[in-house]
């Protein structure tokens, strides 16, 4: 009764790593010394009921990568198109942007470019989030820093997150 249980086992086992192999994408052909000779080899040629065989598969040809767009330079996956300038239109300014933007306008740092607008009221609310939660911000001094690096400001970068942070916390922090 254990040399069938002992067959069984090793057939299992062998099928068992052939069915890994094939899903990992190696050889699926079992060739082994302890192999016995009574356990049919198991190849990747092989197929089972459930599965039909490559002959019997259905074949589609791959989409043609234009088909139901109506141009050729519509994006595909791999392809990266160069963006020169960022599109879209300014987002509307409230009543405590124009007065936070002109706070810091008053104290020497350049805010007229509209993205660096964006980036300076969305330092200023985070710190405001930052004094809520009782931690430190961390994009005041990263934004204040990029002003002096890209000579938006004559002051240090210290006097300017200070700038900012005054600024904030009297137009947005409540």
């Amino acid at each position: 009764m254990s040399i069938p249980m002992k067959r069984f086992g090793a057939a299992a086992s062998a099928l068992l790593l052939a069915g890994t192999l094939a899903a990992c994408g190696g050889d699926s052909t079992v060739d082994s010394d302890e192999t016995q000779t009574d356990v049919p080899s198991v190849s990747s040629s092989a197929s089972s009921s459930a599965s039909p065989s490559s002959s019997d598969a259905p074949t589609s040809a791959a989409p043609d990568a234009d088909a139901g767009s109506g141009s050729g330079d519509s994006p595909r996956d791999g392809e990266v198109n160069e963006v020169e300038e960022p599109g879209g239109e300014v987002a509307p300014r409230t009543d405590e942007d124009d007065a936070f933007l002109s706070q810091l306008k008053d104290n020497g740092i350049d805010v007229e470019d509209s993205a660096i607008q964006d980036q300076v009221i969305a330092a200023a609310r985070e710190q405001c989030l930052a004094n809520e939660e009782g931690r430190d911000g961390f994009a005041v001094p990263m934004i204040a820093g990029q002003l002096e690096v890209q000579e938006l400001t004559d002051v240090s970068a210290e006097d300017a997150q200070r700038i900012i942070t005054e600024a904030a916390e009297s137009h947005y922090c409540g």
